[in-house]
């Protein structure tokens, strides 16, 4: 929240630097006479703060103020003038402790006490006294409202945001955009950093569509406003955005890349996923592990390209220690009828072993041994896949229907 402070001090140095002798008053306002002397040597130190010679312009109005009747007119002007000093040498504590010793003068006409409280305000904020800054700036905008302009709106909602009272910040900076023609993109992350602690997100999509708008090569609010679409489970819309800052090149990380897959393959576009996937793991962005291949395979699979999909299972398989993969790989053979190739995936799965279901594999085998005509091999087969508890039953028949083939043979 520092960056939207600090821009406001801006205001804080402007105000405060473009010091007058006699500041500007209402035409029916009565300001106090100064003496010529005074007159003289805030005209001198003005130079000097011009000249950006602020030490210099700091000892000349520490020595005159001493000099000065106490609670007067000429002193509150001596002591606001000092405090310009210390806050453009980012002092900011000094001068707002300056600026409450001129207005406790009481002297100040209407016009020039709005003006110094508006200024204290901004000094409080800048050195971080927040809840001082409230105590003035909000009294401040209720009583001059034709006066407020969005900054000083902007700086309240910094206040409050520090203090974490977001819900109150909110109205502040959604005013300050309103009334501006072309709000600062600051503004808009302000608003955009309250709605996210607020838990308001269909408002930060809002935000963030103008900010993408706006700001389109700014990869951040892409990569933000997916997000934020996710959290409110509206995925084809994460899935637009995440595929057009692709495109875009915003997407570098194997983060990225693999929650674009998995976004492609939420909305059911397996085929779009797959081709993401393959060309990322060429490019070397996305690692070449036997997780990845495998995704690459389950995606290939969904999409009906059996022959892509055997492809990369035969790449997972190979980097797994496992022979999970390799069963895995051997349905595809046996669906495709691919019967050799069945018979070579599962004694490699076999071989790796730790199967949840090794019976599975044994009776896959003893399927392709059969259709290849190695009988005696696959009742081999059957018979070891008998031995487990979840394909007994099937072992068992395909022994019973062997049997009976050779019988009636």
């Amino acid at each position: 929240m520092r960056n939207y402070i600090h821009q406001g001090l801006k205001v804080v140095l402007i105000i405060l630097g473009l010091l007058t002798v006699i500041p500007a008053q209402a035409a029916d306002e009565k300001v106090p006479p100064i003496s010529p002397w005074l007159y003289k040597q805030l005209t001198k130190a003005e130079k000097l703060i011009s000249s950006q010679a602020y030490p210099q312009a700091r000892k000349k109005l520490e020595k005159i103020i001493p000099e000065l009747k106490n609670k007067s007119y000429e002193q509150a002007l001596a002591l606001r003038s000092l405090a310009s000093v210390y806050a453009l040498e980012n002092n900011y504590i000094r001068a707002a402790k300056l600026l409450e010793q001129c207005l406790a003068t009481q002297t100040l006409p209407e016009q020039q006490q709005q003006q110094a409280l508006l200024n204290l305000g901004q000094l409080y904020i800048a050195s971080e006294q927040y809840q001082k800054a409230i105590k003035v700036l909000q009294p401040w905008v209720q009583k001059n409202p034709k006066s407020v302009d969005q900054q000083i709106l902007v700086l309240l909602a910094n206040a409050y945001t520090q203090l974490k009272q977001y819900r109150t910040a909110l109205p502040y900076i959604e005013q300050a955009i309103k009334l501006s023609k072309k709000p600062r993109e600051s503004w808009f992350q302000l608003n955009l950093a309250l709605h996210y602690e607020l838990g308001n997100y269909s408002a930060a999509a809002r935000i963030l569509k103008k900010l993408v708008a706006n700001y389109p090569d700014k990869k951040a609010y892409w990569l933000q406003l997916a997000t934020v679409y996710q959290q409110l489970s509206q995925f084809k819309q994460a899935l637009i955005i995440q595929d057009l800052a692709y495109k875009k090149g915003y997407l570098q990380t194997e983060t990225q890349i693999l929650q674009l897959f998995n976004l492609y393959i939420y909305n059911k576009q397996p085929y779009q996923a797959a081709n993401l996937l393959s060309k990322e793991l060429d490019s070397q962005r996305v690692k070449k592990s036997s997780a990845h291949w495998e995704l690459l395979a389950n995606a290939w699979t969904n999409a009906r390209e059996y022959k892509q999909a055997i492809t990369a299972l035969e790449k997972a398989s190979a980097l797994n220690k496992k022979g999970r993969l390799y069963l895995q790989l051997a349905r595809i053979h046996v669906e495709q009828e691919h019967w050799h190739n069945a018979i070579k995936a599962i004694n490699k799965a076999l071989s790796k072993g730790e199967l949840k279901n090794p019976g599975e594999a044994y009776i896959l085998l003893g399927m392709s041994l059969y259709e290849t005509k190695q009988l005696s091999a696959a009742k081999s087969a059957f018979q070891k896949a008998r031995k487990y508890k979840k394909t007994r039953k099937s072992a068992t028949q395909w022994l019973n229907y062997m049997e009976n083939s050779n019988t009636q043979a």
